[in-house]
Parts: C-alpha cells; structure tokens; sequence
C-alpha cells in the first residue's frame, strides 16, 4: 500500500490574493445596490404617501437594523462557519429588495425588509457584510499594505455606487406588475438590488482565505480585554460622526434637492454618481497622504474641510452651485474612510478583526437618530431645509477635533515598529498566528 498522498493546495499567498479580489468584487457590487437605493428610496417613501418626518424614521430603522445585526453577526454567531454569515447577509440583501419591490410603502413589508438588516439607506458602509469583509480583507494584507487595500476595497464600492445612482436615474420610471399580485410600487430598482444580493452569493462561496474556517486561528473571536477600550472610545467617537452623517444620507440628499429645487431623479442620479466617482480618486489620494502624515491625520484634516462644504451645501443658491459643492466635499470627505477602517484593524489582534469591525460599524447606528432630525426640519421647509447640513457640519468638527485630541499619540504598527518576516509584524499580541 503506498504511502497517502498530500493534498495539493495553493500557496497562501496566492489564496489571500484571490480572497482580497473576492472581497473586492463583493464591495462593488453592494455599492451598486446602495447607489441605486439611494436615489430612489426617499422618493418612492414619498410617492407612498408617507410624510418627511416619516421618511426620516423609515430610513432611521433602516440603519438601525443594519448596524444591530453588523454587531450580532460577527460578535454573538462568530460560532458558525465565516462563509455561513456572508451568505446569511447576502440573503438579507436579497429579501429586503424583494419585499420593498412588492410594495414600498406597505408596513407590512417595508418593516421586515427593514429589520432584515440587509437595505443601505444611507451613504456609508453600515452593515453585517461590511463588517464582515472589513475583518476578513484586514487578515490577508500586510500591516504596510493595509490601508492600501482597504483604499481599493472601497474605490471599487463607489465605483459601484456611481454606477447604480447613474442607472437609478431612468430606471426608476420603470414597473413591473405580476398577475394576480396587490399592486405596489413595483419600482424595478428594487428587484435590482435584490439581484444584488443573489450575485453576492456565488462571490462569498469562492472565498477561502482561514478566516472562513469555523476552526483553528480562522474563527472569529470576540473583542479581548486590553482591545476593549480603545474600541469602545473609537466607537464613541464614530457614533457622533455617524449622528452627522445620519442627516445627510445620500438618500436625504436627494430628496433635499427635490425639494429645494425640484430635481428629476435623473438629475439626482448625475449628481450622485459624479461625486462617488470624486469619492473614488479621494481615496486613492488617501493612501500616500496616510503614508507621509499618518492615519489619524488624514483622517482629521481632511475631514474638516468636508464638513465646511457640507455646511455650504445647505446654502447654495441653486441646482449648479449645489452640485458643485457636493462634489467637492465628496473630494475629500471619504479620505477618512479607508483610514478609519485600516487603523480599527491595526489596533486589534488579526482574530478580533470582524468583532472590532462589528462594534465600530454598529456604533454608526447613531446615523438612525439624524434621519428623522432631518426629515423634521424638512416638514417645517423654509430656510430650516439647510439646517440638516450646518448641523451636521458643525457635529463633524467636533468629532474630528476630539478624534485627534484622543487617538494622535496611539500609532499604528507600521508608524512605529516594522516588523518585515511577519505580515503582521508589530500587530498587538495575539495568542493565535494564521499565517504560521
């Protein structure tokens, strides 16, 4: 009897490589369902019958839902196979499109699709498959080529989601009515981001990277005591941003600029889909800005004067001027994106990466309470239509001032101590190595 034969596999890093393209490609495609939902959410809400007020709590329980479960998933059923949660998620993607299709104004509808957790009602990343990739992608990079990653990793998310606003345009005219069916809605956009959610899944299930593994160091494991603090303060601090930024969701946006100026969604969709395309070259900018200043400062110094556009945007005399101002923002507003992501990632041992991720992004869920602050201000109307965007403006500031008062002696590993044999040399301990 011969001796056993191995089982041929591939180098890691050739494996990660394809994880971090997988990784990827999912991004993209989720930012094209949040790009197309965000154009005409608020909009159909509307075209329902439902007030601003009532938009603005509707789309207040959207992140809401989603933030709960990006905790839960990784945090309390870090006990099931990784792949397992990724489909779980891409499923309530799948689900929520399809029950807002069949009728978007129908609480019995909207509601479950809403606690599903699967419906981006905002502009950030805020769900369970955020988290989720967010952790994985931080396992399979280097501590140097981090933030490098995690720049591409959401380049290829606004790249999708000017993609969807650009085709949310047009196609929210569209209907498609099924025989025998109570008439809806029936905005065909949300069948499309229900696709979404089944194009996710064949992505998830050729990943193979440890961190899929129910065993050995590919589990996920819940926060430490020595990573506690320093992401309970991180989270703190994110929440207020999320608060601000809560009352400008994309969705907000657009139904700001229908207001104020009567825009077609068409328009809206133009708009939208210029200023992810200028969110896209901010964070590649980010990377080298990261490298030569650091990531706490590129995350506060390029965020403030974001929030000093935001405050404009609220001013601006018309549908041009607004334009303008908000691509400009968006120009450096997401270069604090891939940097706040990379640094909660390198403050963390690689393990307790998608928990660190979990908490941080359910922290975010403080974006539900600015919706419905602004979908108030916006039933009164008058000059109050701007105060969604001086209010956040201002709460933006605050934050960035804080954040950098806290968190700018607190260097990442590839600011302080190079470790080159390790991949994640000068990551804090860990009593599990997945890279052996």
């Amino acid at each position: 009897m011969g001796a056993p034969q191995s089982t041929p596999h591939l180098p890691p890093e050739v494996s990660w490589r394809g994880d971090r393209w997988s990784l990827t490609t999912a991004r993209t495609f989720r930012g094209f369902g949040a790009g197309a939902l965000s154009v005409v959410f608020a909009l159909d809400l509307a075209r329902g019958g439902l007030t601003p007020v009532q938009i603005g709590v509707v789309l207040g329980l959207a992140m809401g839902a989603a933030a709960l479960w990006a905790i839960l998933i990784p945090g309390r059923l870090g006990w099931l196979p990784h792949r397992s949660l990724f489909l779980l998620g891409a499923l309530a993607v799948f689900g929520g499109g399809l029950l807002l299709w069949y009728d978007v104004a129908n609480p019995w509808a909207l509601l479950p699709a809403l606690f599903l957790g699967g419906i981006v009602a905002g502009g950030a990343d805020i769900s369970p498959l955020g988290a989720l990739e967010q952790g994985a992608l931080a396992r399979v990079v280097s501590d140097q080529g981090r933030t490098r990653a995690f720049a591409t990793y959401n380049l290829a998310g606004y790249i999708g989601t000017a993609a969807g606003a650009l085709i949310a345009g047009p196609l929210s005219v569209a209907r498609l009515d099924l025989g025998g069916i109570p008439t809806g809605p029936r905005d065909v956009t949300f069948l499309l981001y229900a696709a979404v959610g089944l194009a996710l899944v064949p992505v998830y299930l050729h990943l193979s990277l440890p961190a899929t593994s129910r065993t050995g160091a590919g589990k996920t494991r819940r926060l430490s005591p020595q990573s506690r603090g320093p992401i309970r303060r991180l989270s703190g601090l994110f929440s207020v941003d999320a608060l601000g930024g809560g009352m400008t969701a994309n969705a907000l946006v657009s139904y700001f600029l229908v207001l104020r100026f009567g825009a077609t969604p068409a328009t809206i969709g133009i708009i939208l889909s210029i200023a992810n395309v200028a969110a896209g070259v901010s964070l590649v900018l980010a990377v080298p800005l990261a490298r030569r200043f650091g990531l706490v400062n590129t995350m506060v110094f390029t965020h403030i004067p974001s929030s000093v556009l935001l405050i404009l945007f609220g001013f601006t005399p018309s549908i041009l001027f607004a334009a303008l101002a908000w691509v400009a923002r968006a120009t450096l507003s997401q270069m604090d994106v891939p940097t706040r992501q990379s640094y909660t990632q390198a403050i963390v041992p690689r393990e307790e990466g998608a928990a660190a991720a979990g908490y941080t992004t359910a922290a975010r869920s403080a974006q539900a309470l600015g919706s419905p602050i602004s979908g108030a201000l916006f039933a009164v109307g008058g000059p109050w239509l701007a105060g969604p965007f001086a209010l956040a403006g201002s709460i933006k500031i605050a934050y960035d001032l804080v954040l950098f008062h806290g968190f700018r002696h607190r260097r990442p590993p590839e600011e302080s101590v190079r470790t080159p044999a390790d991949p994640g040399g000068g990551r804090p301990a860990s009593t599990e190595d997945e890279h052996g």
